[in-house]
């Protein structure tokens, strides 16, 4: 892991700072592979396979998951009803939790922090009125300055981010939790913070655990 203040650096020379929301502002991914499960749980056998599919493309959005999940694993038709049923069980399996859901710690804390110094974005593959549902009732909307749900391709809208406001390589940096994550800030030209994945952190070159210790304490 790289030393905290070689990231507290970057993100000190940093103009803007750009977050995923779940698994790296909020530890709700586990909300979501759950309601995968309760979706598709009549097909137990098939489970293993689903959910190995909906964990590996989380920028996939879930409508084409489920379709997929449906023509391609499960080899039956995707009707309208069987859609508008799926979007019903994962929204009543996910919305509520993840407004509840706790922040990680002290992302609420450099969440308040920055706003003060830097101008944030939030960069999510939840459908976007979702996205600005949960963030109304937590409470968080005042502290992005600009917030993108899905549909959206990632790469594409750090790019334009970047170039739209003529950021420099290390003024914009990304903060996520996935490979996608990871390979959008890559293909972008930006810094990324890999957010509490132990998995793959030897490959990062910034990696953060949670958010306290890039707090600065008061009065300072």
């Amino acid at each position: 892991m790289v030393a905290t203040s070689s990231l507290l650096e970057l993100v000190g020379h940093a103009k803007v700072l750009v977050f995923d929301f779940d698994g790296t502002l909020v530890d709700s991914n586990p909300i979501k592979w759950r309601a995968f499960g309760r979706c598709f749980e009549e097909f137990a056998e098939q489970q293993e396979e689903i959910q190995a599919y909906c964990r590996g493309n989380n920028h996939t959005p879930r409508g084409e998951k489920f379709r997929y999940v449906y023509e391609q694993i499960l080899k039956l038709p995707y009707t309208p009803e069987v859609e508008i049923r799926l979007h019903r069980c994962f929204e009543e399996n996910t919305t509520r939790q993840i407004i509840q859901a706790p922040s990680l710690p002290g992302a609420e804390s450099f969440l308040q922090q920055v706003r003060q110094t830097h101008r944030a974005a939030l960069l999510s593959s939840t459908p976007h009125p979702f996205l600005l549902q949960i963030l109304r009732e937590r409470r968080w909307t005042d502290y992005f300055r600009w917030i993108q749900g899905a549909p959206v391709d990632k790469t594409d809208w750090l790019k334009n981010l970047r170039d739209r406001h003529r950021l420099g390589k290390e003024e914009l940096i990304f903060f996520g939790d996935t490979l996608e994550d990871a390979h959008s800030a890559l293909v972008a030209g930006c810094p990324f913070v890999a957010v509490r994945n132990e998995t793959w952190d030897a490959k990062a070159a910034f990696t953060l655990s949670d958010y306290r210790s890039l707090l600065v304490p008061a009065g300072t």
